[in-house]
């Protein structure tokens, strides 16, 4: 037997140390545990998104592009209010004019109708409307504006 200087065996030592090292260990890891557990928070409603209704749409009305927008029924503006967008672009691909409304969310929206207002030229070609609800897109509308030569 082989012994130590304190007059024990090897393997009582061994045994001591890694006990001791073991503990430190575990009071080590005690002092990382949280001093208490986060309460959970308490379930909120999912915010409904504003989706335009299926009959909404961009249509040619007179030669000059007109859009029709509505609401769907599963989701309207904030009621605190929100800025609703709608920016034209002309065949080039360049913006040819826009149009901002305030919707207070007070009042149920039917329909909205917005014109290329009249000092724009009309082009023929492909014109788009993008409607968005405070900055966040909600649809692209498209229409092919077919314009009389004679005119």
């Amino acid at each position: 037997m082989n012994a130590g200087r304190t007059g024990l065996p090897l393997a009582t030592v061994r045994c001591v140390a890694l006990s001791a090292v073991a503990i430190a260990t575990l009071v080590a890891l005690a002092g990382c545990r949280p001093l208490y557990i986060p309460l959970v928070p308490d379930a909120q409603a999912a915010p409904t998104a504003t989706r335009l209704s299926d009959g909404s749409q961009l249509a040619v009305v007179a030669g000059r592009p007109r859009l029709v927008i509505g609401f769907a029924a599963s989701g309207q503006p904030a009621q605190d209010g929100a800025w609703l967008d709608v920016q034209w672009f002309g065949p080039s691909g360049a913006q040819a004019a826009s149009e901002s409304l305030w919707l207070d969310g007070t009042s149920p929206l039917q329909q909205l109708v917005f014109e290329l207002p009249v000092d724009v030229e009309i082009v023929q070609g492909e014109w788009r409307a993008v409607v968005s609800l405070d900055g966040i897109l909600l649809r692209q509308f498209r229409a092919d504006v077919a314009v009389d030569p004679e005119e």
